[in-house]
């Protein structure tokens, strides 16, 4: 009998192999038992527990609310079930196309979490794309080796309930998760230890000093411009709970580093929940001290700071800056003025993606300053969920736009046109981008600073 047993369970697995594989699988029905079904459910409930703390990192705890998004993928699957199955020809058994649904979920957890952590911006979608395509041809070879033909009325309602899902997923930036991130608030998150803190705020003189020194001055071999003006890029990611942030600043560098040739000048300030020592954190004392430093290797009748924030933010104005349990200090419009000011640096171009960042307009509106903001001061811009690498704004200016574009006016018209191409197709309240364009600064980007846009 043990034999038996043993011969059917790994006859199981070779079948439920070449399900996932596309290959022909006889004697579907046989397999999908109320055992087999609750085996598979258990299994992706382990796994996405699992890689999903292990996305958050440290300093987390868990969070009760994660249940109710639990249950709403739980009925979102058995909906799916229930809707192929009474649309399939003949009508088939849900515990069938229960069975088809739950046998996925591993691959798809594995598959998601492998996306997000190892594909750069530029292939993601392409990686996402094909992910679409395997799930749908599983589904029509599933759903047609239990009724012998393709039910295609099956496949096009539960393709339409899922897309739904995820367009109000994306919308209302639900993330099911049972692990609690540090706040993304000004309020600090006890789930980070006292230790860890301190000794992060202990490092980051050192951390900054080093990082510092790796930036070239304008006058170095590796910093020479031919005596156009040198760009120098300040990158500042502010909450560590969600990495959309630390990913847009990230994706900034590398492009304001192609189109800028600011590789050899960047300094990043991150706070990333997942990473503590990659970068010094964001804080507004080390952006300050950050910029007084770079100041001393800049020419300043010539050379121009790239600032580039990220964050979520208010009107009045301001940007959260949080990292744990540490008390950070919050972005605002005059201790931000106060530190540019004090750092003795005159020309600016400062890109801000948060929510009511034309707030921060009138702050900090110069001559010799650009200013390019996400959304109007009175406006919410989109997509600071955690389980995105962009924002909205971090997809249209500096992936698409910025890349292509012959100015940096040719690149906001690019970003502020496909937002809200977006936002009216989604139905969205407009973020409205906004910019400045101070007159002295204008005419000094006139020496072409920018190198040639890609083909």
């Amino acid at each position: 009998m043990e034999v038996f047993d043993t011969h059917r369970n790994s006859n199981w697995f070779m079948r439920l192999l070449q399900l996932l594989t596309l290959r022909r699988v006889d004697g579907l029905a046989d397999m999908a038992s109320d055992a087999s079904v609750a085996a598979c459910a258990a299994v992706a409930l382990a796994l996405w527990v699992v890689i999903d703390r292990l996305e958050w990192g440290a300093g987390v705890e868990f969070d009760s609310f994660g249940i109710s998004m639990l249950a709403l993928i739980a009925v979102l699957v058995l909906a799916l079930a229930y809707v192929t199955a009474r649309l399939s020809i003949p009508p088939q058994p849900v515990r069938c196309t229960l069975f088809i649904a739950v046998a996925l979920l591993p691959l798809l957890i594995i598959a998601i979490a492998l996306i997000d952590t190892f594909f750069a911006n530029r292939w993601s979608r392409r990686a996402w794309v094909i992910l679409g395509v395997y799930v749908l041809l599983y589904a029509v070879r599933s759903l047609r080796a239990l009724s012998g033909r393709v039910p295609f009325r099956a496949v096009l309602a539960g393709a339409a309930l899922l897309a739904g899902y995820l367009w109000l997923g994306q919308l209302m930036d639900l993330r099911p998760s049972l692990w609690a991130p540090p706040g993304n608030t000004d309020e600090p998150d006890s789930s980070m230890s006292a230790p860890l803190a301190e000794s992060l705020l202990f490092e980051q003189r050192a951390r900054l000093d080093e990082a510092l020194d790796a930036v070239a001055d304008s006058s170095d071999p590796g910093g020479a411009t031919g005596g156009r003006p040198a760009v120098f890029f300040v990158g500042f990611a502010g909450v560590a709970s969600q990495k959309v942030f630390a990913e847009e600043i990230k994706l900034a560098a590398h492009v304001v580093g192609e189109r800028f040739g600011t590789a050899s000048r960047q300094l990043l300030l991150i706070n990333d929940h997942r990473d503590f020592d990659s970068y010094p954190l964001a804080t507004v004392s080390g952006l300050r001290y950050a910029l007084g430093e770079l100041a001393k290797k800049m020419n300043p009748e010539r050379d121009i700071l790239f600032l580039s924030l990220s964050s979520h933010g208010s009107d009045e104005p301001l940007l959260s800056v949080s990292n744990g349990m540490l008390p950070l200090e919050q972005v605002t419009g005059d201790n931000l003025a106060a530190a540019l000011r004090d750092s003795g640096i005159k020309r600016r171009i400062i890109v801000i993606s948060a929510c009511h960042a034309g707030a921060f307009i009138a702050s900090l509106e110069d001559p010799d300053t650009v200013l390019i903001t996400a959304a109007a001061a009175d406006k919410t811009s989109f997509g600071c969920s955690d389980d995105r690498d962009l924002t909205y704004f971090g997809e249209a200016f500096y992936r698409d736009a910025l890349p292509r574009a012959r100015t940096l006016q040719d690149a906001f018209a690019r970003t502020r046109s496909a937002i809200a191409q977006r936002e009216n197709v989604e139905h969205v309240t407009p973020s409205d981008p906004q910019a400045y364009f101070g007159r002295q600064i204008e005419q000094l980007l006139l020496q072409q600073p920018m190198r040639p846009p890609r083909p």
